[in-house]
C-alpha cells in the first residue's frame, strides 16, 4: 500500500505549493505551461519521503527543454538531493540526479530513456535506497546510478517532495498521479 498517493482528482491536491498557469480543469490531470509549477511544500531536511519507490504517470510535451517531474530536496535548497524522474534535454527524455559539486555548482548524472515517446503518458518510477537510484519507465528498468546519491533524512540526509514543473513557453507537462511506497527496510 502507498504511504503517499495523489490522483489529482481535487485540483493540485497535496502538491498545493503552486506558481504559474495551472490547468486542473479536468478531474485526474493537471497541465503546467509556461513558466509554472507545483509541488508538496518543502520546509524542511524532513520534508516528504525518504528511501523507498516513487512513481509518477505523466506526459512531457514539446521535445525541449522545459517540463520536468521530480522529487526536489525537502529543505528546498539547491543543488541537493533533486531527483527527476523525467526531463527532455537536446530532444531526449532522461532521469538525472542533482548533486552539489566540491565547488558548491550543480553536478548531475542521467539516465536516457531510449524509444520513449514522452509525449504520451508513461509511468516513470524511481527506486531510492541506500546509495543507489534506480531508474525506470513502464515497468522497464532503465538505469542506475550509484554514484553521488544523497541520503534520507532518517540517515543524515534530506528527504524528498514531490513537484512538477515547467519553464518554456513552447512546452508543457500534464500529470495524473504520483505515489510513494517506503519499501526500504533495515
Amino acid at each position: 500500500m502507498a504511504n503517499f498517493f495523489e490522483t489529482f482528482s481535487r485540483g493540485v491536491g497535496q502538491l498545493n505549493h503552486t506558481w504559474g498557469k495551472i490547468d486542473a480543469s479536468v478531474a485526474g490531470q493537471v497541465t503546467l505551461t509556461g513558466n509554472s509549477g507545483m509541488m508538496q511544500w518543502p520546509s524542511s531536511a524532513s520534508a516528504g519521503n525518504g528511501y523507498g519507490h516513487y512513481e509518477i504517470v505523466a506526459a512531457l510535451k514539446g521535445n525541449q527543454a522545459g517540463p520536468a517531474i521530480l522529487l526536489w530536496p525537502g529543505n528546498d535548497k539547491w543543488p541537493g538531493t533533486e531527483m527527476d524522474l523525467a526531463e527532455i534535454h537536446n530532444g531526449s527524455v532522461y532521469g538525472t540526479a542533482h548533486h552539489k559539486t566540491s565547488t558548491g555548482g550543480d553536478g548531475y548524472r542521467t539516465v536516457t530513456y531510449s524509444g520513449v515517446d514522452e509525449s504520451k503518458p508513461h509511468k516513470y518510477t524511481l527506486d531510492w535506497t541506500p546509495g543507489k537510484l534506480v531508474f525506470g519507465v513502464d515497468g522497464r528498468t532503465y538505469g542506475t546510478i550509484t554514484k553521488n546519491v544523497g541520503k534520507d533524512f532518517e540517515h543524515g540526509g534530506i528527504d524528498a517532495v514531490f513537484g512538477a514543473l515547467n519553464n518554456n513557453s513552447h512546452t508543457s507537462v500534464t500529470v495524473y498521479e504520483m505515489s510513494y511506497t517506503d519499501t526500504w527496510m533495515w
